[in-house]
């Protein structure tokens, strides 16, 4: 599947500013699955502590012990530009929330240095009806600011009939979220923090479990250059495809993510 067709990374090649990558190790990208509690919380005072409380993830390009813990995740397979074919490499996604935040991790092995110009990109159906419509959340980072720096997340959404993307505000909303990226090696893990109820409706995705648990859709788009840095020549493989949506649904207390 190539690049053309994810137009929203076509048109972020061009704005400057995106976001980063992030640190990865064996141990950064297999999160311990042992719950960590905050330093000013007792678990002997309140033994359901170490049950109940919410760790959130630090979004700094790395994925310490315990970040994810409870995280659903999936995996699909990405396809790496090589001069002679095209290789693939396994994608890890990580999908949390702490009832007022959603966080978005991705971790891969690019096989050789990552290059400005990849992107890793998240959007949404908001309605959960299958179909890409105007409003349409999409949130994204690329590799190119400093590793394991927070900044201000790629925030765009989907107009003319969803045909087309853009910045939020580009039509008077904000950009919502922090992202970061780190390396170790060729290996990356990129983070998104993003609302899960913003105050910019017309532009985000809008979910509150506090109500009742919700449910919308979630495609993972990979963008990898090919050749020289700034050859704009790419793959992209969107996870599960172009036009299908994982299932992603938020409670109160949970986070699952079914993918056809």
């Amino acid at each position: 599947m190539t690049f053309h067709r994810f137009s929203l990374i076509a048109r972020a090649a061009v704005v400057a500013g995106a976001l980063t990558l992030a640190a990865c190790s064996e141990d950064a990208t297999s999160p311990n699955r042992t719950p960590l509690l905050p330093g000013n919380i007792s678990a002997v005072d309140n033994p359901d502590l170490s049950r109940n409380v919410v760790v959130s993830p630090i979004v700094d390009g790395r994925i310490g012990r315990g970040e994810y813990t409870g995280a659903a995740s999936f995996t699909f397979v990405a396809q790496i530009p090589s001069v002679f074919n095209v290789l693939k490499t396994p994608v890890t996604v990580y999908v949390t929330h702490d009832q007022t935040h959603l966080y978005l991790a991705a971790t891969f092995d690019r096989k050789s240095a990552f290059h400005p110009l990849d992107v890793v990109a998240f959007e949404f159906d908001n309605d959960n009806d299958g179909d890409r419509e105007d409003g349409d959340d999409i949130v994204f980072i690329r590799p190119s600011t400093p590793q394991n720096v927070a900044g201000t997340v790629s925030d765009f959404y989907r107009y003319n009939g969803g045909a087309a993307n853009w910045w939020d505000t580009n039509d008077g909303g904000t950009l919502d979220g922090i992202s970061a990226w780190g390396t170790i090696g060729t290996k990356g893990v990129f983070e998104i923090r993003h609302p899960l109820n913003s105050a910019d409706d017309a532009h985000d995705v809008s979910i509150n479990p506090w109500i009742f648990p919700q449910t919308v859709g979630l495609q993972t788009g990979v963008r990898l250059e090919g050749g020289a840095v700034g050859s704009n020549m790419a793959v992209t493989t969107h996870h599960p495809s172009f036009t299908t949506y994982c299932k992603l649904t938020i409670s109160q207390s949970s986070t699952g993510v079914a993918c056809p």
